[in-house]
């Protein structure tokens, strides 16, 4: 059994309110876990107005298919959303 934790710090982009960032990390987070079927959260910076940390688990029997849906998750959020990507720890288990 393979877990892997990753903590992304990102930049959103035409927000303005929290109402607009919330709307923003919602779509993702309920895009992502629909798709991927991916544990994810926003774990920080909630009253922050442009800048949101959202928290993915993955879970899998092969390192190499837990990263490669990682980096498809990376890939889709940066292209379908107005956001510039920080950070990203990185927790293997």
């Amino acid at each position: 059994m393979v877990l892997l934790g990753y903590e992304i710090t990102f930049l959103i982009y035409d927000s303005y309110s929290l109402k607009d960032k919330r709307s923003v990390v919602k779509s993702i987070t309920k895009r992502m876990h629909n798709k991927y079927n991916i544990s994810i959260s926003e774990v920080g910076a909630q009253d922050t107005l442009n800048q949101a940390i959202i928290g993915i688990g993955i879970v899998g029997n092969d390192r190499v298919f837990c990263h490669s849906v990682f980096d498809q998750v990376m890939k889709e959020m940066e292209e379908n959303y107005e956001i510039e990507i920080h950070d990203i720890q990185k927790i293997e288990a």
